[in-house]
């Protein structure tokens, strides 16, 4: 228990929290007791945390609102977040993160639990398919919590139109912008999934526990994103600028095909399964070029092989619901 104190410490010591932070937060929920986390809080923040309504920021009173409105005491907040990760707001955004995901969990353990009965039979190692959820980092810090983000235009990132569709899919659109790179990161929780579509027409499907780190527009001799954990690419044509996937230390690289990568941290190996058209694998000087069908695997000890006879039915099961 002192090493997980000592880890939230140092979240809150950071200035700002990456992908592997948030999800290291929701690992530990669903894995530990959850009380337990909250005890540690209310020891180190117990201060903070009394402070008079009057004298808080109106970062501070957002965040409040937030987790109150997802414990059914408040109405619906701001879906914009600025991160000024001060003290006392980052003990209250670890407290979000508690109540949300709990809530997450919560929420489908009881849809399941409504949904099954004495006659219905599921496969040992069926999963169901995880809702739209998300949140998007924005360049600036901002956070946006797309699930409860209205459709239409939710920011202008230097050139680009950050867009909510109506499907609920995720757009980037507008010229690309030489003089600046801006860089967002969307993450999903357990549990869920996104749809987003890149500056250059890219169409990615971001599974569970992932996070994809990519620019708002797309400029130079190739365009390149970075993987944690899963997700399915149908990248968009252009000879000019090759696409390139960064992942456990190894680079995807691509110009116009569908391929699937699992990059999760607790399985034995990253897998990069090609559908359609051709992709290059490389891990150091070592260089893999796959067909539709076949499937790349990096394993932990960094040996990187072939296998030409893999289930993509198996493969695009999550993606396919």
């Amino acid at each position: 228990m002192e090493d997980i104190r000592l880890q939230l410490l140092q979240l809150i010591e950071s200035k700002e929290w990456s992908p592997d932070d948030r999800l290291w937060l929701l690992n530990f929920l669903e894995k530990n007791d959850t009380a337990a986390l909250q005890q540690i809080m209310q020891q180190q923040f117990a201060d903070n945390i009394q402070v008079h309504s009057q004298s808080r920021t109106d970062a501070e009173k957002l965040l409040l609102k937030y987790i109150h409105q997802k414990i059914g005491k408040a109405s619906k907040p701001s879906t914009v977040i600025s991160l000024k990760i001060w003290k006392l707001v980052a003990a209250a955004a670890i407290i979000i993160m508690i109540v949300s995901t709990s809530w997450f969990i919560f929420s489908n353990k009881r849809q399941g639990d409504i949904a099954l009965n004495e006659n219905t039979i599921l496969p040992t190692n069926d999963r169901p398919p995880g809702g739209s959820k998300a949140v998007l980092t924005l360049a600036n810090g901002a956070i946006i919590i797309l699930d409860s983000a209205e459709n239409g235009t939710l920011s202008q990132q230097g050139t680009a139109k950050v867009i909510k569709l109506d499907n609920g899919k995720l757009q980037y659109g507008g010229a690309s912008n030489a003089n600046e790179t801006l860089y967002n990161t969307i993450s999903t929780p357990r549990g869920g999934q996104y749809q987003l579509i890149l500056g250059d027409g890219t169409n990615v499907w971001l599974n569970a526990a992932s996070s994809l780190r990519f620019p708002a527009t797309f400029y130079g001799k190739e365009r390149k994103v970075e993987l944690t954990g899963e997700a399915y690419f149908e990248v968009a044509k252009n000879a000019a600028m090759p696409f390139k996937v960064a992942v456990g230390g190894m680079d995807v690289e691509v110009l116009g095909t569908h391929f699937n990568i699992n990059s999760y941290t607790d399985e034995a190996a990253i897998k990069t399964t090609l559908l359609e058209g051709a992709v290059k694998v490389t891990k150091g000087n070592i260089v893999k070029t796959l067909m539709p069908g076949q499937q790349a695997e990096l394993n932990t000890k960094g040996q990187l092989s072939l296998n030409k006879n893999v289930s993509i039915a198996e493969v695009m099961a999550w993606k396919n619901g």
